[in-house]
């Protein structure tokens, strides 16, 4: 009878002339893993030197390629972008909503799995029944072989994406779908045996008597219970539970596999082991610096600990987390993963630090879920008094940091700079926006040193282009403060340097907000009688006096029910009791007329014009410079992302970069645009128009 793995050594074992061995197949699977992270690695060091080249550059064209190998290097960088930026529409099931990742991991993903099928049939005819057993023992080889893949990129201290220059959470979808190329592969071992034992009615035998296929079946349920819980559906219900479970799951499979495999290819299980204490003894020395205070005697009173957070519950279930003198350094954009075991035990979350260093301590805005999420904030509403705006500071409690991470390219090489924002994805874009910012100013304050000393510029960016979607007004005090910061920044460089030609250009895009009342109903029913509108249709026209609000005048109101709005074919979801629920896309924001505001249908001072209602007029007027809404457009309705895009780029002198976070929705609109203006513009094709670097910040797809 045929023997399963691990009867005899097979490592060496000619399975027919010319069919390669096993060994050396598995070598080969390395060879172009390898080779690949090392092509990585090299665009990876190119981009950096890139970066160093720009800041040094004391033309007034930096981000733009002057040499013939960079402008090689920029025309097929865009052209890979545009490839790899590619994604398809969202495909509606229902009331849920799938949405597909980009073309470029899709592809790097198809490529393994070739090279995966490739080994494991290579030169092997699955035909003829004498050589199931080949590939049977092919499989096996090949699937073991990829675990180490699987644990390099699974580790938050990861080495591949410090090659790579990836941050580990986009590389942790790499190693959810390369695991399942490795259940396949593992299937397609396990079948090729039970196919070939079912010729002998003998596989319930071997399942019952033969420990090795035991143990072999058993790794299998194992990897498939892991697969199945892995699925974003189920992930999503508990991440709690899901990290407990994958924690345990992980330590059976392990197990099972080292005992089914032969001694011959151990090694391969020895590795992925060795990552993962690696991976831990990194993230818990790195962790005892970064929160004992032995580490950081100037950053904390405490005998112990370094860290201590103060919580403040905001309106919206949201939850500020604040700490003091941080023991530990970050990039704007990072984020770290914090635990309070005195609230939460034995819980660790991750979240985007929402402020700078130069702010020399951390901020989180933390929304109320589930879990850990809620007791925070149910500990910082301790206290709140009802209708206050936010909750007293609840005392400090110890907290733990474990970070940073977080992974994006320098926006300060960039010509020109557009963040895109969604709801609380403003965490990540505003500290972008503050730093490229806090840049020009310590430019221009140090100007005339940099010029005698030969210092490399701290930032090639002109402009800025910042655009924030929210649901209400409540949400933009959140960062109000910083946005005066922003401003303040700004003005002080024109203060220093009335020359000064930076441009910076801000939109809020508020989706419905309750501070936005309809008219009283004696208005309504006033406007029936005159027969401007019907009382079926439950419209409110243009109001005649300004409603004074906390931050802008609101000149005029006009909202329709969902089933006039469904007819015009403009913005839904407005409800008289709720205020007033805009999310028509605004296709040009610019062309808004300000003497003709409606929130989501046509103005009768225009008709059949479809204007979303701008709150605050945008004026570049230096007298009001000091003013926030004399320089944030607030604008009701949703963003066109292609068109504010396109307007930055037809302005650019070189390199753009696109950066958004926030809903999967918004992400894929901003993806697809800037594959369409790459391709439209011939970017880096002869045409002068310079390159686009989109960066998408999100926890996968």
């Amino acid at each position: 009878m045929s023997m399963s793995m691990g009867d005899m050594p097979m490592g060496s074992m000619s399975m027919g002339d010319g069919v390669p061995g096993l060994f050396y197949l598995q070598n080969m699977y390395w060879v172009i893993v390898g080779s690949a992270i090392a092509a990585a690695a090299v665009v990876n060091t190119l981009n950096r030197v890139l970066a160093q080249h720009r800041l040094r550059d004391s033309s007034v064209t930096p981000a733009k390629p002057k040499s013939h190998f960079f402008s090689i290097y920029a025309t097929l960088t865009a052209t890979a972008r545009e490839v790899s930026y590619a994604t398809i529409h969202p495909l509606s099931v229902g009331k849920y909503t799938i949405h597909f990742p980009p073309l470029g991991p899709v592809l790097i993903i198809l490529a393994n799995l070739i090279v995966v099928l490739v080994l494991c049939f290579y030169k092997l005819d699955t035909t003829n029944v004498w050589k199931w057993e080949n590939v049977g023992y092919r499989t096996g080889f090949i699937a073991i072989c990829q675990l180490p893949l699987i644990f390099l990129l699974a580790g938050r201290q990861n080495i591949i994406g410090l090659l790579v220059g990836m941050s580990y959470a986009r590389l942790n979808w790499f190693h959810r779908w390369i695991s399942r190329t490795l259940w396949l592969t593992a299937t397609i071992h396990m079948g090729f045996w039970f196919r070939n034992w079912a010729r002998y009615d003998y596989i319930t035998y071997k399942l019952k008597n033969d420990p090795l296929t035991t143990r072999g079946f058993a790794a299998w349920c194992i990897l498939t219970l892991i697969m199945l819980t892995s699925l974003a559906p189920i992930r999503r219900l508990s991440y709690e539970i899901f990290v407990l479970q994958h924690l345990v799951t992980f330590v059976g499979f392990i197990v099972a596999v080292w005992l089914h495999a032969p001694n011959e290819v151990k090694v391969w299980v020895w590795i992925p082991i060795g990552i993962l204490v690696f991976d831990r003894v990194a993230r818990y020395a790195w962790g005892a610096y970064a929160n004992l205070s032995i580490f950081h005697r100037k950053c904390t009173e405490s005998a112990i600990w370094t860290h201590s957070a103060s919580f403040t519950a905001l309106p919206g279930n949201i939850t500020k987390v604040t700490i003091q003198n941080p023991g530990i350094h970050w990039q704007p954009g990072q984020h770290v993963f914090l635990t309070c075991h005195s609230l939460v035990p034995l819980q660790s979350h991750p979240f985007t630090i929402a402020s700078i260093p130069e702010d020399n301590k951390m901020e989180f805005f933390i929304r109320a879920e589930n879990g850990g999420t809620r007791r925070f904030f149910r500990y910082a509403s301790k206290g709140r008094v009802l209708g206050a705006e936010a909750a007293p500071t609840a005392r400090g409690r110890t907290v733990f940091v474990e970070g940073p991470y977080g992974t994006i390219r320098s926006l300060c090489q960039f010509d020109s700079v557009v963040l895109m924002a969604g709801g609380m994805g403003a965490t990540f874009a505003m500290p972008l926006l503050r730093d490229i910012a806090s840049a020009w100013k310590k430019e221009i304050l140090s100007e005339d040193q940099r010029k005698s000393t030969h210092m490399r510029r701290l930032t090639a960016t002109k402009r800025i282009r910042f655009v924030w979607v929210i649901k209400s007004r409540s949400q933009f005090n959140l960062f109000e403060s910083q946005l005066q910061s922003v401003l303040a920044n700004i003005n002080e460089c024109r203060r220093v340097k009335p020359d000064f030609n930076k441009e910076i250009d801000i939109s809020i895009y508020i989706t419905c907000d309750e501070k936005l009342e309809p008219p009283t109903v004696p208005q309504t029913l006033q406007l029936i009688s005159q027969g401007l509108v019907d009382d079926q249709s439950s419209v409110w026209h243009e109001e005649k006096t300004a409603i004074a609000t906390d931050h802008v005048s609101v000149r005029s109101i006009s909202t329709e029910s969902s089933s006039s709005s469904a007819a015009a074919g403009v913005g839904k979801g407005c409800l008289p009791s709720r205020g007033c629920c805009c999310t028509e896309p605004i296709e040009d924001e610019d062309a808004i007329s300000p003497d003709a505001c409606t929130c989501s249908g046509p103005s009768p001072a225009s008709p059949g014009l479809v204007v979303p209602e701008t709150i605050a007029e945008k004026t570049t007027d230096t007298k009001t410079a000091g003013s926030l809404d004399s320089k944030a457009n607030f604008v009701s309705g949703r963003p066109y992302p292609r068109t504010i895009i396109r307007k930055v780029l037809e302005k650019a002198e070189g390199e753009s970069a696109v950066v958004v976070c926030g809903p999967m929705g918004l992400a894929d609109d901003v993806r697809r645009s800037v594959v369409y203006l790459s391709d439209e513009r011939a970017v880096h094709k002869g045409t002068g128009a310079q390159g686009i670097y989109l960066h998408v910040e999100n926890f996968g797809w």
